[in-house]
């Protein structure tokens, strides 16, 4: 006799990548206080099962999909192309596309997502922190790659781009808390001003 198999379990079956995105936007919506692998599995519809075998245990799913929404939030399109900065686009276009989206709500719920899972590692005892560690790691190689090609010295990029990335989570984490868009709008702009001036600064460098 042939085991019948629930129908929910072959949703996704292929398709990983769509799943960890419907999960995504649950734990967007619903925060990961009083998450659950059955109630996430309900929620997308799919089976316990199935969101077992994908993802092993209720950490390993909020980790991947930290990794996942942090990439997006800090890479977006059409910044950069399978990581890599579009050339198309100057520094200072790719810095202001960057910010339109994390402003965005899209970003600033990405960033919610965010603030929640260091907390719950530092209060819950759920230690979530390598892979938040990894994928800020992730972006600063990416920021200091993008420093360097405006002509900063390689032995201080990774300290800008530290500065740089600090910077803009302050910010939006300011905005969300306060709703003051114009007064961080005119914050960022300093950033942008500043950026400008290192950049200036490191070309005349090199010309000498």
């Amino acid at each position: 006799m042939q085991t019948r198999i629930d129908g929910r379990t072959l949703r996704y079956q292929h398709r990983r990548g769509e799943l960890l995105d419907a999960v995504g936007e649950y734990v967007l919506d619903n925060g990961i206080a009083a998450l659950s692998l059955r109630r996430v599995a309900d929620a997308v519809g799919v089976s316990h099962v199935t969101l077992q075998h994908h993802f092993g245990s209720k950490e390993e799913l909020v980790g991947e999909i930290v990794e996942h929404l942090l990439a997006r939030t800090l890479i977006p399109q059409p910044l950069y192309a399978d990581g890599v900065p579009n050339p198309q686009t100057d520094a200072t276009s790719r810095l202001r596309t960057l910010w339109a989206h994390l402003t965005s709500q899209p970003g600033q719920r990405d960033l919610c997502l965010f603030i929640e899972v260091l907390g719950q590692s530092r209060f819950q005892g759920a230690d979530y922190s390598p892979v938040v560690e990894r994928a800020i790691h992730h972006h600063l190689d990416l920021l200091s790659a993008g420093v360097v090609g405006r002509g900063c010295p390689q032995g201080a990029a990774r300290a800008h781009a530290t500065v740089f990335l600090a910077t803009l989570r302050g910010l939006v984490i300011d905005l969300l808390a306060t709703g003051d868009r114009e007064r961080v709008d005119e914050a960022f702009e300093m950033v942008v001003a500043n950026a400008e001036l290192h950049a200036a600064e490191w070309s005349a460098s090199l010309s000498t």
